[in-house]
């Protein structure tokens, strides 16, 4: 069984009550732990940050709880739920550290909820509502509602999070007094806690929300590389937007997590390859691309529903949802050779057969030399241009190379040598800085990279030469080059560098600049395809 174990933030241990949280998951199902940890972790983040609550205006508790237009009464009823369940969870904290380090204190501080909750109450009847001005504020916010003060619906919606307020605070000391599971008494937090259907028809389209959810996933990306996780979502909420006919998330029961599901996982794998079949209609996909013997794969599933599990997470958080999350439990573990098929290096006679007689397309075969002589990704070497093509100076020696950049990885931006038998490259007439050195690549998807395009080219072009499996690919010349690397004895270290993943922390840390250029080339240099006839592009 999954735990979460979170240290509080030094800055509001006080007020807490507590250095450390723990959580139990609730489930072995690592996936789903994830899930539930970072629902879990987002609620504890939201109470600290109340904790330091602003200082213009009074907390609503001491040392504690601290679009534009009308947001949609799920989004009301949400802060006030939050309103309640921070401060009763904030007191309960409070007393269990009390009561378990000095029982005096314990019965002091009860005292001094019952005069607070006197104090607030006369507070709120006599019409000052101006202590629960930011916690409302804050609360609207991190539902990304701009608030506007001076609105109706504002003043309205503060004096609800006040009577969630002294509700929590009556709850907290009725149970002070002996009282077995008090529960609130106010029908503004019973409701908050128990909607009714009577408010679903307020709630917006499956679509909206999704869409909702990836201009908050956006925001939070800033200015990091654009990669096929965005399209990927967006996919994934376009088919189940219409399979569910678009209704709101509310509605979403296990069991249409399941037929949707079933029905997903019949699909035809290459059914995304026609971009006809984007525009579709959910009935229209499935009765042209449905209902195959070899549907989408575990991992592609795993995908899928991963996502979906994440905009439920997020939906709930902000009202539009309640319960448990319905696309929970279809996660399957991937197991090597069983239901995964890991990328496997070509081999002397399949790169034979590959490459004899060479590719009619030039630039296709280019890259795929680039490839094996460097166990660069196929887009970061479709994506190059002049300006990247570069020469290091190093002891006296000039080593020409490659700057990968705007990598998936911060590691994957690096300097990989040129090898000799690509010398036909750094002979060439150099274009100007900015100009790609294989511009006959389109540039497409979100991000304008083209190596969609030349992975297609080289799908086209392997299958040609009879190899269908996704198991040997241009992923493959990776696993090539690094088996030469370790059977030379390459350090990984050493290796990680030039090929584009993660060194250790020591030298990652305390060596940034990493190994020399002239060591780089080096290893480069051990790479190498005897027995193989390579053709040699002209020098143009």
């Amino acid at each position: 069984m999954w735990q979460l174990r979170k240290p509080v933030p030094s800055d509001v241990q006080r007020a807490y009550g507590r250095k450390v949280v723990t959580r139990s998951l609730g489930t072995s199902d690592e996936r789903i732990a994830t899930m539930e940890a970072l629902a879990i972790l987002g609620d504890l983040e939201e109470q600290w940050s109340a904790l330091r609550s602003s200082s213009e205006t009074k907390s609503i508790l001491p040392m504690a709880f601290a679009d534009a237009g009308e947001p949609p009464e799920s989004i009301k009823r949400a802060v006030v739920r939050a309103a309640y369940e921070q401060v009763l969870s904030e007191l309960e904290a409070r007393d269990n550290a009390r009561f378990l380090s000095d029982r005096a204190t314990f019965d002091e501080s009860y005292d001094h909820r019952r005069k607070m909750a006197r104090e607030l109450n006369r507070e709120v009847r006599a019409g000052d509502l101006t202590r629960f001005i930011a916690a409302t504020e804050r609360l609207l916010s991190n539902r990304g509602v701009i608030v506007d003060r001076d609105s109706p619906w504002f003043h309205d919606l503060r004096q609800r999070v006040a009577t969630a307020v002294l509700d929590a605070l009556g709850v907290a000391i009725r149970g002070d007094e002996g009282a077995l599971d008090p529960k609130p008494t106010t029908a503004v937090v019973i409701d908050a806690l128990n909607r009714t259907g009577s408010n679903v028809a307020k709630d917006i389209s499956f679509s909206e929300l999704a869409e909702a959810f990836m201009r908050q996933w956006l925001a939070g990306r800033g200015g990091t590389k654009e990669t096929n996780t965005e399209p990927q979502k967006r996919a994934t909420f376009r088919l189940f937007s219409g399979f569910f006919d678009d209704r709101p998330i509310r509605e979403v029961r296990p069991e249409d997590a399941a037929t949707f599901f079933d029905a997903l996982r019949l699909l035809d794998p290459t059914w995304a390859r026609s971009p006809a079949a984007r525009r579709l209609t959910w009935q229209q996909l499935i009765a042209r691309y449905g209902d195959r013997g070899q549907g989408l794969s575990d991992a592609t599933m795993n995908r899928h529903l991963q996502v979906l599990q994440e905009l439920w997470a997020w939906s709930k958080k902000r009202g539009h949802c309640e319960g448990e999350n319905p696309f929970n439990g279809f996660h399957k573990k991937l197991r090597a050779g069983q239901n995964v098929k890991p990328y496997l290096a070509w081999e002397d006679a399949e790169l034979r057969q590959l490459l004899e007689p060479p590719p009619k397309r030039g630039d296709l075969l280019e890259v795929i030399l680039v490839g094996m002589f460097t166990g660069m990704r196929l887009d970061e070497i479709a994506s190059l241009t002049w300006g990247q093509l570069r020469i290091a100076e190093d002891g006296g020696d000039r080593v020409p190379y490659f700057q990968v950049e705007d990598a998936k990885t911060p590691a994957g931006n690096r300097k990989v040598p040129v090898h000799r038998d690509l010398k036909w490259l750094t002979s060439r007439v150099r274009g100007v800085d900015e100009d790609r050195i294989w511009p006959t690549f389109n540039k497409e998807g979100p991000s304008k990279k083209p190596g969609a395009d030349a992975g297609r080219e080289f799908s086209r072009f392997k299958a040609s030469r009879g190899f269908r499996d996704r198991v040997k690919a241009f992923h493959s010349f990776r696993k090539n080059v690094t088996r030469m690397m370790e059977r030379a004895q390459v350090p990984e270290n050493d290796w990680a560098q030039i090929f584009g993943h993660e060194r250790g922390f020591t030298y990652r840390v305390y060596n940034p600049d990493g190994i020399s250029m002239t060591r780089r080339a080096e290893i480069i240099a051990l790479i190498a395809y005897p027995g193989i006839h390579l053709p040699h592009p002209a020098l143009r």
